[in-house]
């Protein structure tokens, strides 16, 4: 009798997309973390907000949904639109360059 061990329900790809993701987020969490006047929150686990920003010298809450910038095979930027909970919180979208930014 063989043993049956449990199929992963994440492929290769979309574990590599995943630390992508991940990495170019706190890419982006380490630039705003250059801000002195910025105190920055990376939110643990999935939803609408991947960073949000204290401005502790306005008092300024501002969220921010980290997008990996993608390129189609003609080049042209693949956009990546907000959901209807990110509208309604005032997300606003990093379409981030690892390469650039």
């Amino acid at each position: 009798m063989g043993v049956c061990l449990a199929q992963s329900s994440t492929s290769s790809r979309n574990r590599i997309t995943a630390a992508k993701g991940l990495s170019n987020e706190l890419l982006a969490a380490a630039k705003f973390a250059k801000d002195p006047n910025l105190i920055v929150f990376k939110p643990i686990g999935a939803g609408p907000v991947d960073i949000l920003t204290l401005n502790i010298k306005t008092g300024e809450y501002r969220a921010y949904d980290v997008k990996t910038r993608n390129y189609r095979k003609d080049g042209s930027k693949i956009y990546r639109p907000k959901t209807g909970e990110q509208k309604r919180l005032g997300v606003k979208i990093i379409n981030f360059n690892p390469e650039k930014d």
